[in-house]
This record gives C-alpha cells, structure tokens and sequence, in this order.
C-alpha cells in the first residue's frame, strides 16, 4: 500500500511505468513493448464484456482505460466500475477517464468486494491474485468474484505459470523463490477456479522469453542482451506462433484464463 500510495511521477510514460514498477531510465522500446502487451491483454479481456463491468484492483486504470476505447466492449458495456486498493491510484485513474461518463471508480478489497451479489455481468482483474499475500486469499477473492457475478457472467484473471521454461529456470538457474499465489501450473489454477464455482472457456499467453529479459537484467542488458533479443523473440511468438497453436498459450510465463459464472 505505501509504495503505490508514494507514487506521484507525472505524463503519459508514467502512467505506463508506475503501472508496471519500471524505473524512470527505460528504454521506449520495452515501454512500447509494454504497451502494446497491455492493448492485447485488455483486448482479451474485456471482448464480448456487456452491461456493468468491474475492473477489481485496477490500479491507475491502464486496461479499463483501454476498454472503454475499444470497439470491442464500447457498445455493448454500459458502466465500468474500477477498485483498487490504493486512494492514489484510484485518483490517477478517475482523472484519466475524466472524459468518459461511463467509468466510476471507488476503492475496496478484492478479498471483501464492497458489492451486492450478482450485481455484475463481467469481472477483471489483472495482476492481483499474483500479489495476495497466500493461497487462502487468493481462493476468497475467487470466492468473491462468484458472489458479484451474475449466472452466467464472465471472469477474467491471470496468474504466472510455475512450470514455463522461463519460470524453471528463474528457479533452478537463479534459484528465486517460486510459490503460490504467484506462481501457479494451469491445472493447478484451473482447480482453484473449478472449485470457486466457474467454467474455464479459453486462455491467453503471454511473454515466451527463453530466459532472463529487460525487467530482471536491465542492470547488465547493455553486455548481455543490447538488442533485446530476449522480448523481440517473444513478441514474435506472441503474434506469429502461438494464434496458430491454441494449446501452446498454456507454456507461457504469464496466462489469463477467461471462464463464466456456472
């Protein structure tokens, strides 16, 4: 809570960097990069979304902005309702989406939604579950989207996949702390979501680097990787590889799984 309430940098590169915890000094390519991460991933989530739609721990509102310019869910949507858990955030997005009568933001815990039951017809949440602080939040906040769903109503959440070569050799080669809820197998998350009463639809991956990239070396990316050879190669994947092989979306280092309310 206190780092992102201490966030005050300004300008739209720091919208994108303080969403994202990148320091002042990043190159525009891997802001780009980033960017163009966020529009697919907003895209992903937020097609076919229709009536009231919750973005539950937004932040300072970079896919739910997106939303709401997208041809995907502007007709359909009626109201976009961002939460988060940070006052300072939630100022930064609301000033974003000044424009935008449709958007409302407030602020609450993924864990005790400060929502009616069944009062939505579609949930996101992105790069929240990952950061609860065990297994048993996470489950309650699934737990929570359920609740605030409508019969039918659709979910979207991500989580980072423990068995990725990426995440192994993290593991094994570098020997970082890899655990729930952070890290999790699809079929481990799958079970989670089955069990908190949902129906998996389809999955989406993200970032297929072969090893280490810019956000974990950018100490050393001038000698080891200068040309980012590590994000071109995924970005490549990303676009070209993985929509020609569904089931190859399930080796990715990070994965938003799209599923409906039973």
């Amino acid at each position: 809570m206190e780092f992102w309430e201490c966030q005050k940098r300004c300008g739209v590169e720091s919208d994108l960097k303080i969403a994202r915890d990148l320091p002042d000094d990043t190159p525009d390519f891997i802001l780009a990069m980033l960017s163009d991460f966020e529009n697919e991933a907003a895209k992903f989530c937020f097609s076919g979304a229709k009536g009231r739609v919750l973005d539950a721990g937004c932040g300072n509102g970079n896919l739910t902005l997106r939303a709401l310019k997208s041809d995907s869910a502007k007709d359909r949507a009626t109201e976009f309702i961002g939460m988060d858990f940070s006052r300072n955030m939630l100022d930064r997005a609301a000033c974003r989406a000044a424009d935008s009568p449709r958007a409302a933001f407030l602020q609450g815990s993924v864990t005790n939604l400060p929502f009616q039951d069944r009062s939505f017809d579609h949930v996101v949440s992105s790069g929240v579950l990952t950061c609860l602080p065990d297994s048993e939040a996470a489950a309650l906040a699934l737990q929570e989207f359920y609740r605030v769903l409508k019969p039918g109503g659709v979910l979207v959440v991500d989580f980072f996949n423990c068995v990725s070569h990426y995440t192994l050799i993290r593991k094994h080669l570098f020997r970082e702390s890899i655990k729930p809820p952070e890290y999790v197998s699809p079929s481990e998350f799958r079970k989670c979501l089955e069990n908190a009463g949902f129906q998996v639809q389809t999955y989406h991956g993200f970032d297929f680097k072969p090893c280490q990239g810019y956000l974990f070396m950018s100490r050393w990316r001038s000698v080891v990787d200068p040309y980012f050879f590590q994000e071109k190669l995924s970005s490549h994947l990303e676009r070209r590889i993985i929509p020609r092989l569904p089931k190859t979306n399930l080796l990715g280092y990070r994965i938003y799984v799209k599923c409906i309310k039973k």
